[in-house]
């Protein structure tokens, strides 16, 4: 349970080096900027600007315990930007935006030429007073150790983890937008960062040039109550399109059978392995399980990138009980969350609306089974916080929406994004095909960005190359596709 988090793939990009930027766009901030170097999961940096605000931890008690909040700009290159800078939201919940989205930059140099792009780590993430759980070491521990440590996470934590919520955190952002003298902003939102983007539109629309969707999470959406039945339609897709694939069905020609077979040898008798934390680079025990590899084949499933060599991975596992492909890939897929702030928000927002009697029936249709109980005994033990009574409304707007989806995403598939569009007036909805979880990351798609950011509207965009992009090719062995 551990591992299915609707995160984002920005983590998993990697940035070019980026000279150095303009500075006069935030000469006017309130709040106290200094040059720094932001760094991808590459090694590379990008120059910015990076301050601290600070806010209440309860924001109904204004002079009670402050904490601060982690602020970066990445300033225009023109020396006359525009002035409405583009906000970047992360997904998780429990991602660092400066953490991850200095690996995106190198995508959004158009953007980025014309307008300011900023960073806030929401609280309890990056360098806003994080908020922490499990470290990579315990991967190892068993489900019944993890399960124990999760509930006992609170009494671990320095925070009043009722003031975690989403509407709270879009409040701070809305004060980190003023003090930095903007009076409008474009908002992209990756996952649950589409949550939050949305939350942000209605509170305060007046301050919203134009929403980005990427993954969305929609209105209705429950922590894990759709996560078995969605993951099952991706991974179905998953075995057609290797059956469709001359090169995939010729070397893997009984993948679903292999894949059958392995957790039926694993529910019998699972497997002891130790292999090396492909983050930490230490020796790592492992008791390999049926719901351990669906764990893994459920997070490979997000990342087209990871897609394309997991019937390789899968052949490997089965035929020579070689698990470190699968494992070592999937555990980059959650790389960096802060699982504190998950929890904190997930069991204020999420958790009491959970149905278990109608997650148990979806799981029993589904190889991955159902993830609500677990989520729900781990929330039992956490404060709750407050969400307004409008929280989970459909969000009724004209601003201008473009609205990113991949068909074979396993956690945020496109359903969950015509939900919110019934309600939305100025939006457009692109699908991928063949793609997963997060879909800014290809010429097509950073290209229309671009434009529709330029022009705030959706009208006359081009959309033609959507039905161009195509997932990466299957690996026919661990050098790569067939030429």
């Amino acid at each position: 349970m551990r591992r299915i988090y609707y995160t984002s793939l920005l983590l998993l990009m990697f940035l070019s080096s980026c000279s150095p930027r303009n500075l006069s766009a935030v000469s006017d901030s309130s709040i106290a900027l200094e040059d720094c170097a932001l760094t991808s999961p590459a090694g590379n940096q990008v120059d910015a600007r990076c301050g601290t605000y600070t806010v209440p931890e309860d924001r109904a008690n204004p002079d009670g315990r402050q904490i601060e909040l982690n602020v970066a700009v990445i300033p225009a290159i023109k020396r006359n930007p525009e002035l409405d800078a583009l906000f970047l939201l992360a997904g998780g919940p429990g991602q660092s935006a400066i953490e991850a989205f200095p690996a995106m930059i190198s995508l959004l140099f158009q953007i980025h030429e014309d307008r300011d792009i900023v960073l806030v780590d929401q609280r309890g993430t990056g360098g806003s007073n994080p908020l922490r759980c499990l470290a990579p070491e315990d991967d190892a521990l068993t489900d019944e150790q993890v399960l124990a440590k999760l509930k006992s996470c609170p009494e671990t934590l320095d925070a009043d983890l009722r003031f975690y919520t989403t509407e709270i955190a879009m409040t701070d952002l809305d004060e980190v937008r003023s003090a930095l003298g903007y009076e409008t902003i474009n908002i992209y939102g990756a996952s649950y960062g589409t949550r939050a983007a949305l939350t942000y539109l209605r509170m305060f629309p007046e301050h919203v040039r134009t929403v980005t969707l990427d993954a969305v999470v929609d209105s209705d959406f429950v922590m894990f109550m759709d996560a078995a039945e969605d993951g099952q339609a991706a991974l179905e897709k998953f075995f057609a399109r290797c059956e469709a694939d001359e090169a995939c069905k010729m070397t893997f020609p009984k993948l679903q059978t292999e894949f059958d077979g392995l957790l039926a040898r694993l529910a019998e008798s699972p497997a002891e392995i130790t292999i090396l934390h492909p983050l930490t680079n230490n020796p790592l025990d492992l008791t390999v399980t049926p719901e351990m590899i669906t764990n893994m084949v459920f997070n490979t499933l997000y990342v087209p990138d990871f897609v394309a060599t997991l019937p390789l991975s899968i052949h490997a596992a089965y035929a020579e009980e070689n698990y470190v492909p699968l494992i070592s890939q999937a555990f980059l897929v959650n790389a960096g969350l802060y699982d504190g702030m998950f929890y904190a928000v997930t069991c204020t927002e999420d958790a009491p609306l959970i149905s278990a009697s109608e997650a148990v029936k979806r799981g029993e249709q589904s190889v991955f089974g159902d993830r609500t109980v677990d989520f729900a005994a781990v929330c039992a033990e956490w404060p709750k916080g407050k969400v307004s009574p409008e929280f989970r409304d459909p969000i009724i707007s004209d601003v201008p929406v473009l609205i990113l989806s991949g068909e074979a995403d396993p956690i945020t598939p496109p359903w969950h994004a015509e939900e919110i569009s019934e309600s939305l007036t100025n939006d457009i909805h692109l699908i991928f095909s063949g793609m997963g979880h997060g879909n800014l990351s290809s010429r097509c798609s950073t290209n229309l960005f671009k434009i529709f950011i330029e022009s705030a509207s959706i009208d006359g965009l081009d959309t033609a190359c959507v039905a161009n992009i195509q997932p990466p090719p299957f690996f026919v062995d661990f050098s790569g596709p067939r030429p």
